[in-house]
Order: C-alpha cells, then structure tokens, then sequence
C-alpha cells in the first residue's frame, strides 16, 4: 500500500476515534396528573322534599330527617328566605288588614303552602309578657298534600283533603283541648303566664261538606274561651 494511503486510512481512524460519544439520555416528563374540581355540596334547602308542621315550628325536612327546623317566633325574614329556596322561587304575597283579635299581615303563598307573617306589636309583647305561643311572629297552613312537588303534613301524617274519619281517628287527634280555631291533632305544653292555658297545638279544619280536612295549620294555642 502506497505510504500516503497509509496517512489517509491513519489519520481517518483518528479523526474517527476523536469524536465524543453522546452521554446525554432523552428524559421523558411524566404527564401531569388531571386535577379534580371538587363539587360543591348542595345546599340542603334545595333538597327538601318535606315540610311537617309542628306546635313550635315548622321543619324542614329530607328524606324524612330534619335539616332545618324554623320556630313560629323566629324571623319570619328568615323563614320566607328559606321557604323562597327550598321552592325556587319567590312567594306570592298578599296584605292583608287585621281586626280586634290579630293585627294586620301578610299570606306569602307558595302554592299550596302559606306562611301567615303577623305584624304584632312588639313594644306591647316585651311590656306585657305575652309569649311568642300567643302571638306567633308567623303561622303556616297548608292548603293542599303537597305544593310543588313538597309534601305537606302534620307530624302524625295528617294531610289537607285526607278524609275527616282518618283523620280523627289517629291517636294524637284530641277534641277536648279547645282552640279558636280547628281541632287539635298534636299538643305541646309549653310554660306560659299563670292562668293561662299552656297547650300550643298543630290543628286542623273541616270541609264544607265536613267529610275532610280543609287545612292543617300551627301553631294554635289552647284557649279558655274565644271572642
């Protein structure tokens, strides 16, 4: 071999040899793990599917459990806000004038459900005593077995439109406690002024044709006697 092909080949082996070898491995990123958007928890007014009168307070309820539960003295503010979520929407109100036995207030209605808001006044029921069971800053009534949906009763599952024999013959249905208005179907004794009646009760009313409930309503205080 001719001595300058023998340089060629020598000198291509060592440029050969001298170039580096790659130490340089591909790192691959791990993909991003997907992040979970916690679901926020339903407000459990949306969720009533039961509305249950009793002699102190209306409760809300889910499933048969009770989620809140609105006393007849609290806020009636409070309570149309509630019921204004539980039924989506807003009442329907309507003014009405008082007499010589209850003062002037409004019905907001939600369909077959009535939340009765009474204007008493409060200077005279702090000056005087007169428990919250006497005059009740709301009632409710219920019209109908159900109103959008909600069902509507009293807690030993009397209902409007129920016949009245039924309903009179379930144990906590008691004549012999006297109210103004309606019949007792479930009592409460509460702690009221010295001589005074001290059963607050969930009553209900008879039909016209007084073969059925008309309306269950709460709450109605016991009375000696009415004007």
């Amino acid at each position: 071999m001719p001595l300058c092909a023998v340089l060629v080949v020598l000198l291509s082996g060592c440029a050969a040899a001298s170039e580096p070898l790659s130490t340089t491995a591909e790192v691959t990123s791990p993909a991003p793990s997907p992040t979970q958007t916690p679901t926020p928890e339903a407000d459990p007014l949306t969720l009533v599917d039961g509305l249950v009168a009793r002699p102190e307070a209306l409760d809300l309820r889910v499933a048969g459990a009770t989620v809140v539960s609105l006393p007849y003295m609290s806020d009636p503010a409070t309570a149309i806000t509630a019921m204004t979520t539980v039924f989506g929407a807003p009442p329907v109100d309507e003014p009405y004038d008082g007499g010589n036995h209850r003062p002037d207030g409004v019905y907001h209605r939600w369909d077959g459900f009535v939340l009765d808001e009474r204007f008493y006044d409060e200077e005279r029921r702090q000056s005087e005593g007169l428990d919250w069971l006497v005059w009740p800053r709301f009632a409710v009534y219920f019209d109908a077995p159900a109103a959008d949906g909600v069902v509507l009763s009293a807690e030993n599952g009397t209902q409007a439109g129920d016949p009245w024999a039924d309903a009179s013959a379930r144990s906590t249905f008691d004549p012999d406690i006297w109210t103004c208005t309606g019949t007792s179907i479930e009592a409460a004794t509460i702690e009221v002024p010295t001589q005074r009646p001290d059963r607050v009760n969930v009553v209900i009313t008879r039909s016209d044709d007084e073969q059925s409930v008309r309306w269950v309503g709460a709450p109605e205080m016991e009375a000696d006697g009415c004007a």
